[in-house]
């Protein structure tokens, strides 16, 4: 019996999938597009003896615990850690059985957009923010606001004005506002404890959630870190999100979130199959609670270089000017504006055909502004090339007439 050459799918797709680009990434020679942790930071050896320290420790246990699935939140050795980690860190009070491990935290925030967002519901993020999660947000069909912020963040008085154009416009209260309030992607601003507590006080007013990704804590390099969202609020209206991809490696893709009991249940219910990588959950308890401190020191001290190298490019480069950009205590990113509103996303192709990445604003912006801004990552290329990428960014502007 003969078949068909090819089977045809054409009227079964779901609504929801599209024909996704398996994207090869290509990178430029100074590439400060992407999103990379300093790759010469990731700890090999140290995960490595780390999960040779709890495979030593209990064999038998580990070879159990490897047999079956994971938990549904994951390894409760690495949970218990992580809720200790929180409240020595943040000052944030919870428990193990209030720790979800995730597969990064990009999956941790798609289980709370999936508990708490419908169809059209309206969510505000800031002006400028992290291209993963709006992403995810548009997916499940939310409406997406970015309220105005400064250097130092979200304004409050600003995002109670979006709220209420929100609910005179559209008749609804927003269902949730999304922030990255320290070291935010891809402004690199830091909110202070003042704005998070009025904040705070807008969301009760409204009755709006805070969704807190406080991914890039551990990577402070200068100054003291503000108090968490989850920190200075204990009524369960905000869902903390963390990631061990920043401190560690994205490659080993495990997040958390801690919330109040019904939000865990809710995000749960949605949540396909078992907990994340049981493998990699040992391997990160092993090394964290050895090396926590010293890996800290070390990786944000070569961030720490590397923003310093960048910023003397800048300096030197862009000082005369129509160019400014921000100077972040910590996290990977730098943010560069040009202020005479000159458009460098139009030319940002032609740029990194020249040699030169970056990812101009407007990828970040809800409200479809940001032309003449880009995000620099100075985490990835060497304390060199951060240098050298900016003097030879400089040079294809002046050659381009955006300087």
């Amino acid at each position: 019996m003969s078949t068909p050459n090819n089977f045809d799918f054409d009227n079964l797709w779901s609504e929801k999938s599209t024909n996704a680009e398996r994207v090869i990434v290509n990178h430029a020679k100074y590439d400060f597009a992407i999103a990379y942790p300093p790759f010469e930071a990731v700890p090999m050896y140290g995960l490595i003896d780390g999960l040779k320290a709890k495979v030593d420790a209990d064999l038998e246990k580990v070879s159990i615990e490897m047999a079956y699935y994971p938990h549904v939140q994951g390894d409760e050795s690495l949970r218990e850690f992580t809720a200790n980690k929180l409240y020595g860190d943040r000052g944030i009070k919870t428990e193990k059985d209030s720790i979800v491990l995730c597969n990064g935290s990009g999956e941790a925030n798609g289980l709370i957009i999936q508990a708490l967002i419908n169809p059209g519901d309206y969510v505000i993020t800031e002006q400028y923010v992290y291209m993963g999660t709006t992403k995810q947000l548009a997916y499940y069909d939310a409406n997406i606001v970015g309220s105005p912020m400064d250097e130092q963040g979200l304004i409050p008085d600003k995002l109670e004005d979006t709220i209420l154009n929100i609910k005179d416009k559209h008749d609804v209260i927003p269902k949730m506002l999304y922030t990255i309030p320290e070291h935010q992607n891809p402004t690199g601003s830091t909110l202070p404890k003042s704005r998070r507590i009025e904040i705070i006080n807008i969301c009760h007013k409204y009755g709006i959630p805070i969704l807190e990704d406080d991914c890039y804590i551990d990577n402070r390099f200068e100054g003291s870190p503000e108090p968490a969202f989850a920190s200075l609020d204990n009524s369960g209206m905000v869902i903390y999100v963390g990631t061990f991809s920043k401190l560690i490696a994205p490659g080993l893709r495990m997040g958390y979130f801690t919330a109040s009991p019904e939000v865990i249940d809710r995000a749960l219910s949605v949540k396909p199959g078992s907990g994340p990588n049981q493998f990699t959950a040992y391997a990160i308890d092993g090394f964290l609670r050895s090396n926590l401190q010293t890996h800290k020191n070390t990786y944000d001290k070569i961030l720490k270089d590397k923003k310093e190298a960048m910023e003397k490019g800048l300096l030197e480069a862009f000082s005369d000017t129509n160019a400014k950009w921000s100077s972040p205590q910590g996290g990977c990113y730098t943010w560069f504006e040009m202020t005479d509103g000159t458009n460098i996303s139009e030319v940002r192709n032609e740029v990194f055909n020249r040699g030169v990445g970056y990812i101009a604003g407007d990828m970040f912006a809800p409200n479809g502004d940001g032309h003449n801004m880009a995000r620099l990552c100075f985490a990835f290329e060497p304390v060199e090339k951060n240098y050298e990428g900016i003097i030879e960014l400089a040079s294809i502007f002046n050659d381009l007439n955006v300087i």
